[in-house]
């Protein structure tokens, strides 16, 4: 009979590793769970952030069309023209420029 209470002693312990490591590996899904939906929620703030990003750049490169049309046009040579024959100006005359070194 004690070699059978032997037996028992051995199996009991065996048992108390086997429900924490059940408890280990129900953790560990549980944090690998969270961090795969940690990351994906990352992902999708950084595509929120992206688009928001592209839109800024859309806009942006629309303004720096607009400012290129407007110097454009206040750099015409023809609106020149009549702006300086507005203010009644005219090329100078020979001797009146004077280039120095």
């Amino acid at each position: 009979m004690p070699a059978a209470k032997s037996i028992r002693r051995k199996v009991k312990p065996a048992q108390a590793p086997h429900r924490l490591l059940q408890v280990l590996l129900g953790v560990a899904l549980v944090a690998a769970i969270f961090a795969i939906l940690m990351v994906r929620l990352g992902v999708m703030r950084e595509g929120y952030r992206l688009s928001a990003l592209r839109a800024q750049i859309d806009q942006l490169q629309e303004n720096n069309r607009t400012l290129r049309l407007r110097v454009a046009e206040l750099t015409s040579h023809d609106r020149l023209r009549a702006l300086a024959a507005k203010f009644r100006m005219a090329p100078p005359a020979r001797g009146q420029v004077v280039v120095v070194p």
